[in-house]
Order: C-alpha cells, then sequence, then structure tokens
C-alpha cells in the first residue's frame, strides 16, 4: 500500500497561490507534482515523492503559507 502526504495549508486563497505550491516542488523536489485543493486547503504530493515531509512543510512555509497539520494517508 502506497503513502501520499498531505498537508492542510493556511493562506492560499487563488490559482496564484496554487501555482506558487506546486511551483515549488516542481523546482524545488525533481518535478514532483502536488496536487492543491484551494476549498480544503490541502496539498496533497504522490506517492512517488520520496523526500522528507518536513523539507516539504519547510519549502511551502518558506513560501508564505502556513502549514496546519500533515499526515500519511493511503493512495
Amino acid at each position: 500500500m502506497n503513502k501520499q502526504v498531505v498537508f492542510t495549508v493556511e493562506g492560499m486563497s487563488c490559482g496564484g497561490c496554487a501555482s506558487k505550491i506546486k511551483k515549488i516542488f516542481s523546482e524545488e523536489f525533481s518535478g514532483i507534482q502536488a496536487e492543491v485543493d484551494l476549498e480544503a486547503k490541502r496539498v496533497s504530493l504522490p506517492t512517488s515523492f520520496d523526500g522528507s515531509p518536513l523539507d516539504a512543510k519547510k519549502a511551502i512555509e518558506a513560501s508564505g503559507f502556513q502549514v496546519t497539520k500533515m499526515q500519511s494517508v493511503s493512495a
């Protein structure tokens, strides 16, 4: 069973915010395609993400957003 890392992120409110988050992972984490759900305020990383969830959290927060929850879920 594969695991996926899901972050609850405060401060995302528009398509620009979603694009900013997607760009972070594409550029800083070897082309990872993050899924952003603005309505649920969630960022999901694919099961192929093999980086540190803490590094991902730091990258999101360095971009001006606040991670309020981080969890691993079955994909």
